[in-house]
């Protein structure tokens, strides 16, 4: 039973050893996910401001070319103005003389403005441009970087996988059921007792089953969560992970 004991051991260890790097290869490319959304919102907001851009030109060209028909008609003005031949026609073409003007004059103030908006608008594109292409080098490279340091995980994730299915061979089919029944229920299924404690779930075990776990002649679980059970002071495995010597003597 000590032998078993220890190979459920070195299969549990091979586990949580599995479940780690796999879990670590899953949450890996998740890490870039802020660099992602940054870029996605500075790009969003490029945009808008290009779109804000294009509005603002679409409307100066047609501002500019009601600009252009009004000189055309303040010239036509001027010109009646000047062919006037009494006090009525000249006061007419006076005023539509005016009228043109401040039209005119109207006009290329907000053409102005739309010009000053559109010199501010294209400055901050400019420096957006910059971020954004930034953030997308970064994001490039970041990715590379996490290319390699998936392959690496996922070299090691089959190495494990590999180191678990040996372990697996080790144990007895009957121990084998139980031991995967107990990681589905709760996680994992071997737990060691110290002073008297199960460290599954910390209740104290009953004196009785204390000492026969202390003969190592039968695998005990644990009355309260089920796991299987081990008097850690006399079996704890090298940091290799390697079964100790079989002659080793319990006390």
């Amino acid at each position: 039973m000590r032998e078993q004991l220890v190979f459920l051991l070195q299969l549990q260890t091979s586990d949580v050893r599995v479940r780690e790097l796999d879990a670590a290869a899953t949450q890996l490319p998740a890490k870039l996910d802020p660099l992602r959304r940054d870029l996605a919102k500075l790009q969003g907001m490029l945009d808008v401001e290009r779109g804000k851009l294009t509005e603002n030109e679409s409307w100066r060209k047609g501002q500019q070319d009601m600009l252009d028909r009004e000189r055309e008609l303040l010239r036509s003005a001027q010109g009646k103005f000047q062919a006037s031949k009494n006090s009525r026609e000249w006061s007419a073409a006076s005023r539509e003389v005016d009228n043109k003007k401040k039209s005119i004059s109207d006009r290329e103030v907000e053409l102005k403005k739309v010009s000053e908006s559109s010199s501010s608008t294209q400055g901050v594109l400019s420096s957006r441009d910059a971020d954004v292409e930034a953030l997308r080098t970064q994001l490039t490279e970041s990715e590379a970087a996490m290319a390699d340091q998936l392959a690496e995980l996922q070299g090691k994730l089959a190495d494990a996988k590999v180191a678990r299915d040996a372990a697996r061979g080790q144990v007895e089919k009957s121990w084998l059921k139980i031991y995967d029944s107990l990681v589905g229920k709760r996680g994992y299924a071997v737990a060691p007792v110290i002073k008297g404690v199960c460290q599954g779930c910390h209740m104290a075990l009953p004196p009785q089953l204390n000492n026969i776990l202390a003969r190592m002649q039968s695998i005990e679980t644990c009355p309260r969560c089920g796991r299987l059970i081990y008097r850690k002071e006399l079996l704890d495995l090298p940091a290799d992970g390697a079964a100790p010597p079989t002659d080793t003597p319990a006390s």
